[in-house]
């Protein structure tokens, strides 16, 4: 997923954040690193009863296995 993905899902980053058990200043952090690492976009992707899917080819760094 990317971080668009995830903001129009949960609305806000604060929500985001809240439901990464995160600080608003991580979230940002990942924002502008392009986006979140595959084990993040997992945790999302439960915490939204799947509605969002965890994709390694959204990685920041683009990396797939």
């Amino acid at each position: 997923m990317t971080f668009e993905d995830a903001i129009v899902y949960y609305k806000t980053s604060r929500a985001i954040a809240e439901a990464l058990e995160m600080s608003d200043a991580r979230v940002s952090q990942m924002k502008s690193a392009g986006g979140f690492s595959y084990p993040i976009q997992c945790v999302l992707e439960i915490h939204s009863g799947r509605k969002l899917k965890a994709r390694r080819e959204d990685e920041p760094t683009g990396k797939a296995a």
